[in-house]
């Protein structure tokens, strides 16, 4: 052991860029696979996993012109064990196809950051497009148009500014049961991160759906591209170290309050739906940590990127669908045709895969389930 460990530290002393180079793609792979809860610092590493994969690509192809075929073997190795999480960038489009063709009746979610439909009143009246089964709304304020379309309510708003109400909504066409939901005190800025969960009775079943909007970002990343653009080096510094003291502020808070959103999911007796403003991209914290009993609907049943930030940086998926190996999910989309808000909508269809197997029964009994409702 002694004298593998004095022959690589000779390797190293020869190859250090190399070497560090394949160091740094193993523990940012290591972190993305099994997140570590605990240090800010992780969740910047995670975050750097493409420029990882890149530096262990040319470093194992170095290695390999240099004759040290037996670590650029292993460099390569974990560029391919790092293809698996580089595949929440992007959605197969594939869904279930066998829970997709049969009879059982599906489940809409719709989840959206509607910044407190600022622009929103002048577009629609009745806001036909954010019609689901169950609609999820962060930076939510009270409108008509969106919960006349729904026969249940659950919400919890704070006093946002000049007695204006904003917070989170979940909305339901199906009767809620039970409910609990929470504001998280921020000193440094407004009250509107939080979580609800409700207990929701669909047909003969029980379902458990969380609406998360965790710890916000508040990166002003144009702000210090126009600095950059104008030559101001003094205030694109600012900005620059601004806005990594805003992401490492971010990791600390979402680590906590992703623990207590996982309390109420952990172990659930019903099947689980997670939606939401995470505030992370896929490689995030919050999504890898949810990944290791979860699985996210863009993921696997998405097209392309689906990003779903409405400004800058445009090139980034932080709202996200995750669900309990009780459902399958059919289709999930982005829906980038509305642009009122700084976010965009995302929607999934879900079967319950035990629902797959008497499609005809429970087709009827949510059919009488919704003319009940209706009736009320």
């Amino acid at each position: 052991m002694a004298s593998m460990a004095k022959r690589l530290s000779g390797r190293y002393g020869q190859y250090p860029l190399a070497y560090t180079g394949l160091g740094y793609l193993f523990f940012t792979m290591a972190f993305c696979y099994h997140p570590i809860d605990g240090h800010w610092l992780t969740g910047f590493v995670m975050m750097t996993l493409p420029l990882a994969i890149l530096s262990g690509l040319v470093a194992s192809i170095y290695l390999i012109c240099r004759g040290e075929k037996t670590i650029a073997t292993a460099g390569l190795i974990w560029v391919l064990f790092s293809l698996p999480v580089v595949k929440r960038l992007i959605g197969t489009s594939s869904g279930l196809g066998q829970f997709a063709l049969n009879q059982a009746p599906a489940l809409t979610i719709l989840s959206f950051n509607s910044e407190s439909f600022s622009e929103a009143a002048g577009h629609s009246a009745d806001f036909p497009a954010l019609k689901a089964d169950i609609a999820c709304f962060q930076e939510y304020a009270p409108n008509v148009g969106i919960e006349k379309q729904y026969t249940a309510k659950v919400e919890k708003l704070t006093c946002f500014d000049q007695g204006r109400e904003v917070g989170l909504a979940l909305l339901s066409k199906y009767p809620v049961v039970n409910q609990y939901g929470r504001i998280w005190d921020r000193v440094s800025g407004p009250d509107i991160n939080g979580f609800l969960c409700a207990d929701i009775a669909y047909g003969p079943d029980t379902i458990r759906v969380v609406n998360v909007h965790l710890w916000s970002m508040g990166v002003r990343i144009k702000q210090a591209f126009d600095a950059l653009k104008t030559g101001d080096l003094r205030l694109f510094s600012f900005e620059f170290f601004d806005t990594l003291r805003r992401l490492k502020e971010g990791f600390e808070y979402r680590s906590e309050q992703l623990a207590e959103v996982e309390s109420y999911v952990a172990g659930s007796r019903y099947p689980v739906i997670i939606c939401g403003d995470f505030n992370e991209t896929p490689f995030g914290y919050s999504y890898g940590k949810l990944s290791l009993n979860f699985r996210n609907a863009f993921e696997e049943a998405g097209d392309g990127m689906g990003f779903t930030l409405n400004r800058h940086p445009y090139w980034v998926r932080i709202d996200q669908q995750f669900f309990s190996a009780d459902w399958a999910v059919t289709s999930c989309q982005t829906l980038s045709n509305i642009s009122f808000s700084d976010h965009f909508p995302v929607v999934a269809r879900y079967v319950l895969k035990r629902s797959a197997g008497a499609p005809t029964q429970l087709a009827a009994q949510h059919k009488r389930t919704v003319q009940e409702i209706a009736q009320k």
